[in-house]
């Protein structure tokens, strides 16, 4: 495996740009790079940026997008060592989930910590991409990884991401409805429950006056035409329209081609996007047994409980980082137990009184496996040199009387 600073990617034309090379007394040869907008534009595919809550902030944090990617370095927060070691690496993309900016700025002191530290990484042409809260509602999410370790089945989002949905509808004529619809059902074709490739299609008249200047598919110049055309209606997710209604032109015949698009009241779930995780144990184990489960396999920092350890624990829930705002879609969930961190005493009284179980792990515990996730995933996307900061530890220490 070729691990250049030229990356290459693997099996991804789509995101790939061509640069000739030399091969004397041969032929030209096309090398395939890699440049940094296309390996974002693949974990935005991944990863959407519409998952984001809408106080977040996820995306470029400093953009350097038209240069060949030359390495990534995966970080939990942007620190003087993440990005030491992408310099230290001559890697120029530092993927962090905590955001830089979460608001505008009116002012940078190169004087001070951040500002040295947005010097060096500007200095060093290192782009920064956040994945905050678009990360934690993905199938990649922290709150999925720690039920996966728990050997929990059955996961589903704890608050299932609603889709924006829109019906489009496009005219079109005899002989190229299949054309389009099967473009638009790569594009534009959300589940619906249990359902996909849903769509309608009505026959009628379509009629039309081709103007000067124009190059009508069928018809003549200044005479209105009246022709056999089906509407074809079907749902389709916001993200995608762009994208959907280019590739639907592209086959069209029409020069002109007559569409709507509605906006629909209601959103669409998604059973594999939201915020949050839930499943179900095999069987049912003891609550004081699942907190031995969780120091086992976490070793966090500390971890504070609510609830009766002999208490039968089947269905849990999981929110990475500060979630226990979300005990109340548990306890509608019909969930034993809520994972998070960042509990409060009133959160803590009020679990107590809904028979809600709770275990509280530091912020740190809860989010500190992003690095290995994300690389796991570039890996397996990129044929390019990907680097974790395993050097961030917990910014909470344990104290230990007597041990300063």
């Amino acid at each position: 495996m070729d691990l250049g600073p030229i990356a290459q990617l693997v099996e991804r034309p789509a995101h790939n740009r061509l640069v000739p090379g030399s091969n004397p007394g041969g032929p030209t040869i096309l090398k395939m790079s890699l440049f940094i907008k296309d390996a974002v534009g693949r974990l935005e595919d991944l990863i959407p940026l519409n998952l984001q809550e809408e106080w977040d902030n996820s995306g470029y944090q400093i953009k350097l997008a038209e240069v060949p990617l030359s390495g990534i370095v995966t970080s939990l927060d942007l620190t003087d060592k993440s990005v030491n070691l992408a310099v230290s690496k001559s890697f120029n993309l530092l993927l962090i989930h905590h955001p830089l900016f979460f608001h505008p700025l009116s002012s940078i002191n190169l004087d001070s910590n951040d500002g040295k530290l947005a010097g060096l990484i500007m200095e060093n042409k290192i782009c920064v991409y956040a994945m905050h809260t678009n990360f934690d509602s993905s199938r990649y999410s922290m709150s999925r990884y720690i039920l996966n370790k728990l050997k929990i089945k059955e996961i589903f989002p704890l608050i299932p991401h609603k889709r924006k949905l829109y019906k489009l509808s496009i005219f079109i004529p005899k002989g190229y409805v299949n054309a389009v619809r099967d473009v638009l059902f790569k594009y534009g074709n959300p589940k619906i429950g249990n359902y996909e490739n849903c769509s309608f299609e009505t026959k009628g008249k379509g009629s039309f006056k081709p103007l000067e200047g124009s190059n009508p598919f069928i018809g003549e110049s200044q005479k209105t035409t009246f022709t056999d055309e089906s509407k074809l209606e079907l749902l389709i997710e916001e993200k995608f329209i762009k994208k959907a209604i280019g590739e639907m032109k592209a086959v069209h015949p029409y020069e002109e081609v007559a569409f709507d698009l509605y906006p629909l009241y209601d959103f669409g779930g998604n059973a594999a996007e939201g915020m949050g995780a839930v499943g179900n144990f095999k069987s049912k184990i003891d609550f004081g047994g699942l907190l031995n489960k969780i120091q086992e396999l976490f070793s966090p920092i500390f971890i504070n409980y609510c609830g009766n350890l002999n208490k039968k624990i089947k269905k849990v829930a999981a929110v990475s980082g500060s979630g226990f705002s979300f005990m109340d879609n548990a306890v509608r969930a019909g969930c034993d137990v809520l994972i998070s961190s960042e509990l409060t005493h009133s959160k803590a009284i009020k679990a107590n009184k809904s028979g809600l179980c709770l275990i509280e792990m530091s912020h740190f515990d809860t989010e500190k496996y992003f690095t290995a996730i994300t690389k796991d995933i570039l890996t397996k996307e990129f044929n390019v040199p990907v680097i974790e900061n395993t050097y961030e530890n917990n910014p909470f220490f344990k104290y230990k009387g007597g041990e300063l």
